[in-house]
């Protein structure tokens, strides 16, 4: 497939995710001191790694919830949780919460407690909904009353979820739950998608982060950035060719990025979810540089 690129901006979005993951590799698997980078603007501004299992919160959510020996059903459901509060400090001091037993009172109770001790209980990183449909005033009486009806209906939230025929099915379950739209259910999405060993090195769904992905706002503001003014392609396609090109787009410009490699020395791509984040963030940098806009978590 040809798209009509803008080519010194296709250009500068291979520059950015190259030196992204070279700051990732000089700084964890060489050990090099700061500054990891020349670049002023990755130097002063926070960026998301290129792949997104490297970040702390989703090395949680794989090692905390996901490999943790319990029903399917329970770990989307302590996912989804996890994933709202934001927080791997909140989800510890909850505990794993099993279906069979979920007290909403007790999540209450912690969340109030985290809270009274001056610290967040949710994060601070992204922007959700203040679930002010759920009747209460306190975001954290709302959050509990979301998880206690999500809870009452799980059985059939999850036959939904195992009866999809693809990701993208699935993703409309997700968001189809109070307080989840489009941002977190995709996140919770890409989380149910990592391969886990507690499955033999197979995801807890069947699909892989390469069948379908759903550009946000961001990444449709990046996908805008690269393509010629006149272009109407489907973002999908722009991101598929993305990630169907990467080796030869390095190869091209005379980038060595840093892939990462699994247990067993194979190459890990940049997979279409990390293309997705990686067109965010690329939309974040063009937009500091040419001074139009501020970086934001």
């Amino acid at each position: 497939m040809y798209i009509r690129f803008q080519r010194d901006r296709l250009d500068l979005f291979w520059q950015f995710i190259c030196e992204r993951q070279c700051i990732w590799h000089g700084r964890f698997v060489q050990k090099l001191p700061p500054p990891w980078t020349q670049d002023q603007i990755m130097q002063s501004e926070r960026f998301t790694n290129i792949y997104r299992e490297l970040d702390p919160g989703t090395q949680y959510v794989i090692q905390e919830i996901l490999e943790k020996e319990a029903p399917k059903p329970d770990k989307i459901f302590n996912t989804m949780l996890y994933r709202l509060i934001g927080r791997s400090e909140s989800h510890k001091a909850l505990g794993f919460q099993w279906l069979a037993v979920f007290d909403p009172a007790q999540l209450e109770r912690v969340l109030k407690e985290i809270r009274e001790k001056g610290e967040p209980p949710f994060t601070g990183a992204y922007m959700v909904s203040a679930y002010t449909s759920m009747g209460s005033k306190d975001k954290v009486e709302n959050v509990v009353r979301l998880f206690a009806l999500l809870d009452q209906s799980f059985g059939n939230f999850y036959g939904r979820i195992e009866r999809s025929s693809s990701p993208a099915e699935v993703y409309e379950v997700l968001r189809s739950a109070h307080g989840f739209g489009n941002f977190l259910a995709y996140q919770v999405l890409v989380d149910l998608l990592y391969p886990l060993r507690v499955y033999g090195n197979v995801p807890l769904l069947p699909y892989s982060h390469n069948d379908w992905a759903s550009p946000g706002p961001g990444a449709l503001r990046g996908i805008k950035m690269l393509l010629q003014e006149d272009v109407d392609v489907e973002p999908l396609e722009v991101m598929c060719w993305l990630r169907q090109h990467q080796h030869e787009e390095f190869q091209r410009l005379g980038l060595d990025f840093p892939f990462l490699s699994d247990e067993n020395d194979r190459v890990q791509d940049i997979s279409l979810a990390n293309i997705q984040n990686c067109l965010c963030e690329f939309h974040k940098y063009i937009k500091i540089s040419e001074g139009t806009g501020r970086g934001r978590r």
